[in-house]
């Protein structure tokens, strides 16, 4: 079960809270609108928290991938975000511009 702590420690500026309980999170990103859902597995003492991705609120989702804490989770989205951000959109926008200019 997440913990009060753990829920208290999402960073409200950074994320818009969908839902939040004891087994599941369900965040939008401010910084690209992504929507992230995160589901706590617990087995024999151990934990693991899968997490589910989608580009557009209510579309579905598809699994990214699992963290062993909510506060690694929320790190790997942060990451994830950087790269939608910093990387990925600028290269989307060259090959954007090179068609244009062969069109």
């Amino acid at each position: 079960m997440f913990s009060t702590t753990e829920l208290g420690r999402i960073d409200e500026s950074y994320f818009s809270v969908i839902s939040k309980g004891a087994f599941t999170v369900t965040l939008m990103s401010k910084n690209t609108g992504h929507c992230w859902h995160m589901l706590l597995q617990e087995y024999c003492g151990r934990s693991s928290v899968l997490i589910y991705h989608s580009h557009v609120y209510g579309t579905p989702y598809h699994l990214h991938g699992h963290a062993g804490s909510l506060a690694n989770a929320l790190f790997q989205i942060r990451k994830h975000d950087d790269y939608q951000i910093n990387f990925r959109d600028k290269r989307h926008r060259r090959r954007r511009s090179k068609h244009k200019q062969t069109s």
